[in-house]
């Protein structure tokens, strides 16, 4: 159970990283499409800004596996789709590891 135990640990921290950038980008459309709404032009805005700076460590790589043929303001949806994906795979990961020790989702994760 302790193996259980570490395992989940970890997939819930990989979960949380993969988390905060992936809200960070979320929060970062929010905002500017309030700010656009109110005639405030995105990059003048303070939050914006700050999603912007939170997410950048996972937008700027996604420029290295993208063509070129994509511009650099469709970089944020691309790390966007990638962070969805890694976030749905993490949550696969749990429940399989529990699935593995004979419990059932919901209850392996009250049992935290």
């Amino acid at each position: 159970m302790n193996d259980l135990h570490t395992t989940l640990f970890w997939l819930r921290l990989v979960q949380l990283l993969i988390a905060i950038p992936l809200l960070a980008i979320a929060g970062q459309g929010a905002t500017a499409v309030l700010a656009r709404m109110m005639g405030q032009a995105p990059r003048q805005n303070f939050v914006y800004r700050l999603f912007q700076v939170v997410a950048s460590p996972v937008v700027k790589p996604c420029r290295w596996i993208t063509p070129r043929v994509i511009a650099d303001r469709h970089q944020p949806v691309v790390a966007f789709a990638l962070l969805l994906v890694g976030y749905g795979w993490v949550m696969l990961e749990i429940a399989s590891a529990c699935a593995r020790h004979g419990l059932a989702v919901a209850q392996c994760l009250q049992g935290q």
